[in-house]
């Protein structure tokens, strides 16, 4: 499906693919900046091993999330 409807998509933009927000981010990796997606919600229930959980959008620690 094509369409002549041009969007703008910034930095402080957010996405929204199946079940999640995405933004993009601006990141360091091995030495070398790099712009990702990164996830910063959740729509619907969070699976893991087939049973529903809890989880967190954001942490302090990796344990937090």
């Amino acid at each position: 499906m094509q369409t002549s409807e041009i969007l703008e998509i910034t930095p402080s933009s957010k996405v929204f693919a199946t079940g999640v927000h995405l933004q993009a981010i601006e990141v360091e990796i091995n030495g070398e900046t790099q712009w990702r997606w990164v996830v910063v919600g959740f729509e619907d229930d969070t699976y893991f091993d087939g049973k529903t959980i809890d989880i967190y959008d954001y942490a302090t620690s990796f344990e937090g999330l």
